[in-house]
């Protein structure tokens, strides 16, 4: 009675019109801050799709993650319900952390590297990787990594999905819904600003992957039995740079490890889980360590006599280094360390001021921003081009893995990395190499610079030559390394990238939002197909939308006798019934006149129902990954 009287005048009436004005206003978002990174603020330019992800992700039935690729460390902002399930850690204990914490003595080097070449990229990620629960057990993990740059062209996000490889009777089912699920993750998000929230970035495929599916990515790096390090990645190699992430991480949260020390050393901690992963102790991994190697002899006859003023460090300059310090640079650090700019340096700001007051010094010094991803080299002076060789215009904007070659300790790597994560100084000598390529022994010195609002802004590090190290530079450098100075005001430099200098509108936002829920409804349907496959059948411009796609004459018959059996069975009529039942099996399965009026409902149902199992396997998530799907 209501459909018949009160809704079609309430449709003609003014109040209806009002009501349709109101709802087609942008709405607030529904935010989802309890599921994410207690200390994480959401970019007002992300919002839109960050809290549509996390709302569609926590009843996920697959481990996935969202990492914040804008943030140093690429803190993980969110990991889902599966993800607790699969790992054993708890939200609270995982979030806010780089997933490495699932690596161990028995993830291998090489996959490692694979990921970190793939991060490094900008480019998807298909690879076997052991893994840890936080019990100790190992799992075998087929990783998928989707990364996601804005529409400025900055790294923002990135995807982790990760996959157990097991021997469960659906495995195979499971790994065909996740290539399909994988061709729908956006790689690319419009932030309807031009305020950049980072340096831009450009996706550097991996090299053979290009023209491949998700789907056939994911079953090439199932079936390797092993990956070789990218030349990119080379860095990575050796188990010491990740074999205690694991049990630093238990440290860290409370769990069941017996450790000594971290500060400054790698982990002393040996597992005590009850299960058999054969996870170790540091003391069992000793004879596995980096041996000291020989190193070839320098090919720089006297590094103390370079040109500092040339581009590359390799003409000889005519007269001895004098590396005292000079008494206004001892007094303009003096400043510095005290939270007072010295006037007329640069520009005013504090970084401006440290640099006009170690350019010139023959001491080698570098200094990165801490908050832009990457760790990368932000300045450098005159002595850093002395001892390396490489210019400035070589160096700047570049991590300092470039300094390391086949003799680089692995060991003496992970030991800056846990520096810079802790925010702790550190002294460590690590093999380096020249532009020239003469390996020498780098005495590194790590200062973290941290403001008054505790944010850790620069790393300032010390370079020195040791075979070439004399007894002037020696002191220059102890003195150097306690006038620097580990204090600054949080207004004494402005931020690279500021997020709030963002202005985002409440429908943009909103917009955003529509957008990415659109994405995540149609992953939804992958995931049950058979739901998708209703709610199709259930609308003719669906059904209009489906015929249209399809090419292939028997598969569209299938599609056609799934949707008339539906109707098929809605009929009253005995009569009616039996008639469209004939014309059914006639016309689509060719079957006689005589064996279509023999043929029971029961049977008809029973051949729907075979026919809807395979266009749910196969028909449905190509439709629903297709551009005609996005369409409708």
């Amino acid at each position: 009675t209501l459909v018949t009287e009160l809704i079609p005048r309430f449709i003609c009436s003014g109040a209806y019109s009002g009501l349709i004005a109101s709802l087609s206003k942008p709405t607030k978002v529904t935010t989802h801050t309890d599921l994410l990174w207690d200390k994480y603020e959401v970019p007002a330019d992300l919002a839109g799709f960050i809290h549509s992800f996390v709302a569609f992700a926590e009843k996920f039935p697959m481990s996935i993650v969202l990492s914040d690729m804008a943030t140093p460390g690429n803190p993980m902002l969110h990991v889902n319900r599966e993800f607790c399930r699969l790992t054993g850690f708890t939200k609270k204990e995982a979030q806010g952390r780089n997933c490495r914490f699932l690596q161990g003595p028995k993830t291998e080097a090489a996959s490692a590297a694979v990921i970190q070449d793939a991060l490094r990229r900008g480019a998807d990620c298909f690879v076997k990787i052991t893994n840890y629960r936080k019990n100790g057990d190992t799992f075998q993990n087929l990783l998928s990594l989707r990364p996601v740059h804005d529409s400025n062209g900055v790294y923002r996000l990135c995807f982790g999905i990760q996959f157990e490889i097991n021997e469960a009777a659906d495995f195979k089912q499971r790994l065909s819904k996740l290539g399909q699920l994988l061709e729908l993750l956006p790689s690319s998000l419009d932030v309807h600003s031009t305020v950049r929230m980072g340096e831009i970035h450009t996706k550097e495929p991996v090299p053979g992957d290009d023209g491949m599916s998700s789907a056939q990515l994911l079953e090439q790096a199932l079936s390797r039995k092993s990956v070789a390090i990218p030349a990119t990645a080379a860095d990575m190699r050796g188990e010491e740079r990740f074999a205690d992430h694991h049990d630093v991480m238990l440290t860290e949260v409370g769990g069941e490890v017996d450790a000594s020390s971290f500060a400054g050393e790698a982990a002393t901690a040996s597992f005590k889980s009850k299960g058999s992963s054969g996870y170790k102790s540091r003391a069992s991994r000793q004879s596995k360590r980096t041996r000291s190697v020989s190193r070839p002899s320098t090919a720089i006859d006297n590094c103390e006599h370079l040109d500092l003023d040339q581009e590359g460090g390799d003409e000889l300059a005519t007269s001895p280094v004098e590396f005292e310090l000079p008494p206004s640079c001892v007094q303009q650090l003096e400043c510095l360390s005290a939270g007072k700019i010295p006037p007329g340096l640069g520009d005013g700001s504090w970084l401006d001021a440290v640099k006009e007051t170690l350019n010139d010094l023959p001491l080698a010094v570098a200094i990165t921003d801490m908050l832009v991803p990457g760790v990368t080299i932000k300045w450098c002076n005159k002595g850093f081009v002395r001892v390396t060789g490489y210019s400035k215009r070589e160096t700047e904007g570049r991590n300092c893995r470039f300094l390391q070659g086949e003799h680089t300790e692995p060991r003496a790597v992970a030991k800056m990395v846990r520096a810079l994560r802790k925010m702790k100084e550190l002294e460590v000598k690590i093999t380096n190499y020249s532009k020239a390529g003469a390996a020498f022994t780098n005495e590194v010195s790590l200062i973290p610079v941290i403001d008054s609002a505790g944010v850790f802004r620069y790393c300032i590090g010390i370079l020195s030559w040791k075979e070439r190290q004399s007894y002037a530079e020696r002191s220059a450098m102890l003195q150097l390394r306690k006038l620097l100075p580990r204090k600054m005001s949080a207004s004494a430099q402005e931020l690279a990238f500021d997020k709030s200098a963002l202005d985002v509108s409440e429908k943009v936002v909103h917009q955003q939002h529509g957008n990415a829920n659109q994405v995540f409804t149609n992953m939804r349907l992958v995931l049950d197909a058979d739901t998708a496959l209703d709610f199709l059948l259930e609308r003719e411009e669906a059904i209009a939308a489906v015929r249209a796609f399809i090419t292939d004459e028997e598969e569209r018959n299938a599609f056609d006798f799934c949707s008339e059996s539906l109707r098929l069975a809605a009929i009253t009529g005995a009569t009616s019934r039996d008639a469209r039942k004939r014309n059914l099996l006639e016309k689509l399965l060719g079957m006689s006149s005589t064996d279509a009026k023999a043929m029971s409902f029961d049977s008809v149902a029973v051949k729907a129902a075979e026919m809807r199992a395979t266009l749910v396997t196969e028909l449905i998530p190509r439709f629903i990954c297709s551009g005609a799907c996005s369409g409708l």
